[in-house]
C-alpha cells in the first residue's frame, strides 16, 4: 500500500467517524460541506492529489465547496512535515478541521482549538 493510500484511508476513517456522530445528532439527516486546501506543493514527499481524490472517491455524499467558502470540514492536505497549509486562518474557514501531512493525519480539530 502506498503512502498515499494509506493516508488517505486514515483520513477516510477519521472522517466518517465524524459524520456518525454528526448525523446521530440530527436525525440521521446531514449533509456535509467538505473542502480541500492544498499546500503550495515546493517539496512534495507524497502526491497529494492522488490523497484527495482517493479521500472524494471513497466518501459518498458530502458536497465539496471551495476552501474559501463555508464548510463543515476543511481538509489541509500538505506535502512535507513542514506543513506550510496548516494555519489558523485556514482551519478557522470551516467548523472543523482534518490535517493530512506525510508520516500521519491529525485528529479532528474544532476551529476553536487551534
Amino acid at each position: 500500500m502506498s503512502e498515499e493510500e494509506k493516508l488517505a484511508a486514515q483520513a477516510i476513517k477519521k472522517i466518517r467517524s465524524w459524520l456518525e456522530e454528526e448525523t446521530g445528532g440530527r436525525g440521521g439527516r446531514f449533509t456535509p460541506r467538505l473542502s480541500i486546501k492544498f499546500c503550495g506543493g515546493c517539496n512534495p514527499l507524497i502526491e497529494r492529489g492522488e490523497v484527495a481524490q482517493r479521500i472524494r472517491e471513497e466518501l459518498p455524499g458530502p458536497r465539496w465547496v471551495p476552501w474559501e467558502g463555508e464548510a463543515d470540514l476543511v481538509l489541509i492536505v500538505n506535502g512535507c512535515p513542514t506543513a506550510c497549509a496548516e494555519r489558523a486562518e485556514i482551519q478557522k474557514k470551516a467548523r472543523i478541521s482534518l490535517v493530512i501531512r506525510p508520516g500521519g493525519v491529525s485528529g479532528i480539530e474544532k476551529a476553536g482549538d487551534v
